[in-house]
Protein backbone atom coordinates (compact mmCIF):
# COMPACT_ATOMS: atom_id res chain seq x y z
CA UNK A 1 0.00 0.00 0.00
CA UNK A 2 0.97 3.46 -0.67
CA UNK A 3 2.11 5.98 1.38
CA UNK A 4 -0.91 8.33 0.97
CA UNK A 5 -3.66 9.00 4.05
CA UNK A 6 -6.72 6.77 4.02
CA UNK A 7 -10.43 8.47 4.37
CA UNK A 8 -13.01 7.06 6.41
CA UNK A 9 -16.54 6.69 5.46
CA UNK A 10 -17.74 9.86 6.60
CA UNK A 11 -15.04 11.71 4.54
CA UNK A 12 -15.84 9.46 1.32
CA UNK A 13 -19.23 10.27 1.36
CA UNK A 14 -18.51 14.17 2.33
CA UNK A 15 -16.06 14.21 -0.50
CA UNK A 16 -18.79 12.48 -3.16
CA UNK A 17 -21.89 14.25 -1.49
CA UNK A 18 -23.64 11.35 -0.66
CA UNK A 19 -25.11 9.55 2.17
CA UNK A 20 -22.93 7.56 4.42
CA UNK A 21 -24.72 4.17 3.93
CA UNK A 22 -24.86 4.65 0.19
CA UNK A 23 -21.19 4.50 0.50
CA UNK A 24 -21.35 1.39 2.37
CA UNK A 25 -23.65 -0.13 -0.23
CA UNK A 26 -21.09 0.88 -2.59
CA UNK A 27 -18.83 -0.99 -1.00
CA UNK A 28 -20.60 -4.31 -0.33
CA UNK A 29 -21.49 -4.29 -3.76
CA UNK A 30 -18.10 -4.23 -4.74
CA UNK A 31 -18.20 -0.84 -6.67
CA UNK A 32 -16.09 0.77 -4.34
CA UNK A 33 -12.56 -0.70 -3.08
CA UNK A 34 -12.08 0.00 0.50
CA UNK A 35 -9.84 -1.87 3.25
CA UNK A 36 -11.03 -3.44 6.64
CA UNK A 37 -9.43 -1.74 9.23
CA UNK A 38 -10.45 -3.59 12.25
CA UNK A 39 -14.81 -3.19 12.53
CA UNK A 40 -13.96 0.55 9.94
CA UNK A 41 -13.73 0.85 6.54
CA UNK A 42 -10.65 2.61 5.25
CA UNK A 43 -10.11 4.22 1.59
CA UNK A 44 -7.43 5.50 -0.35
CA UNK A 45 -8.16 8.63 -2.48
CA UNK A 46 -7.06 7.25 -5.42
CA UNK A 47 -9.03 4.27 -5.70
CA UNK A 48 -12.32 6.76 -5.24
CA UNK A 49 -10.62 9.04 -8.16
CA UNK A 50 -10.18 5.76 -9.84
CA UNK A 51 -13.96 5.15 -9.20
CA UNK A 52 -15.10 8.24 -10.31
CA UNK A 53 -13.21 8.52 -13.87
CA UNK A 54 -14.80 4.82 -14.66
CA UNK A 55 -17.79 6.34 -14.59
CA UNK A 56 -16.91 9.45 -16.10
CA UNK A 57 -18.91 10.42 -19.15
CA UNK A 58 -16.98 11.18 -22.22
CA UNK A 59 -18.39 12.65 -25.42
CA UNK A 60 -18.21 10.60 -27.92
CA UNK A 61 -15.94 12.08 -30.69
CA UNK A 62 -17.14 12.85 -34.30
CA UNK A 63 -15.27 9.56 -35.84
CA UNK A 64 -16.99 7.51 -32.92
CA UNK A 65 -20.54 8.83 -33.84
CA UNK A 66 -20.07 8.42 -37.30
CA UNK A 67 -18.54 4.65 -36.77
CA UNK A 68 -21.61 3.98 -34.55
CA UNK A 69 -23.95 5.46 -37.39
CA UNK A 70 -22.41 2.81 -39.85
CA UNK A 71 -22.21 0.32 -37.62
CA UNK A 72 -26.19 0.02 -36.90
CA UNK A 73 -27.38 2.40 -39.79
CA UNK A 74 -30.91 1.65 -38.66
CA UNK A 75 -30.79 3.23 -35.13
CA UNK A 76 -31.58 6.26 -36.14
CA UNK A 77 -34.62 5.76 -37.88
CA UNK A 78 -38.11 6.10 -37.30
CA UNK A 79 -40.73 3.22 -38.05
CA UNK A 80 -43.42 4.51 -40.59
CA UNK A 81 -45.52 3.39 -38.12
CA UNK A 82 -44.62 5.95 -34.97
CA UNK A 83 -44.45 8.96 -37.26
CA UNK A 84 -46.76 11.51 -37.21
Amino acid sequence: MSDEALMDTAEVARYLKMHVKTIVNMVERGDLKAYKVGRQWRYRRSDIDAYLEQRRNIPKTVEQQEKHRQDHPDSNNVPESDKS
